[in-house]
């Protein structure tokens, strides 16, 4: 078929074209040197809000199932009213412990993320680990001491990189086909 390194494939499996070289079990059949292709496609500041919208939701959901649990076994409810409103400081909390954990994961993303289809990456497209998955979540406070600029850095930049993925090195991409 006299394919090259640059001819775009589709294998069964994938849902959208790449260069032949992108795929490293065909470049590797093909004897075609394999190039991970740089991250060109970047998740904008909406879909990255949506995402966490969708992370705080369900965070949310799992404490009030906590809540109703405890009610439900209560007979004051009145006395405990003060301990529910305290532990509503437990969804960011839980929302940054898990967003650490899947975005260091091989999924490189919270569920929010997944569902519109957006991940965290390393300049190179790699999953980044939980230390860089750490070191990005508490850098998000920054944008919260910016008072919302380092979050809004993202609308002036090519690459939609917040204050927080600068710090950290760190890039939200989005497939090609989104």
């Amino acid at each position: 078929m006299n394919l090259q390194a640059t001819d775009f494939v589709k294998p069964d499996g994938y849902p959208e074209f790449k260069e032949l070289r992108e795929i490293a079990e065909l470049s590797r059949l093909l004897d075609i040197r394999h190039e991970a292709t740089v991250p060109q496609y970047f998740a904008t500041l909406d879909m990255r809000l949506l995402a966490a919208a969708i992370d705080y939701f369900l965070a949310f959901l799992l404490y009030a199932v906590l809540v109703a649990t405890y009610i439900a076994g209560a007979e004051d409810v009145q006395s405990k009213l003060p301990l529910v409103l305290a532990g509503l400081l437990l969804v960011p909390i839980f929302r940054f412990i898990v967003s650490v954990i899947a975005e260091g994961s091989r999924k490189q993303a919270s569920v929010g993320k997944m569902l519109i289809g957006v991940k965290v990456t390393d300049d190179r497209g790699r999953p980044i680990g939980y230390g860089r998955a750490l070191l990005r979540n508490l850098a998000k406070f920054t944008g919260a001491l910016t008072l919302g600029i380092g979050f809004l850095m993202g609308f002036f930049d090519r690459r939609q990189q917040c204050l927080h993925d600068k710090i950290a090195r760190t890039l939200v991409i989005k497939d090609r086909l989104i």
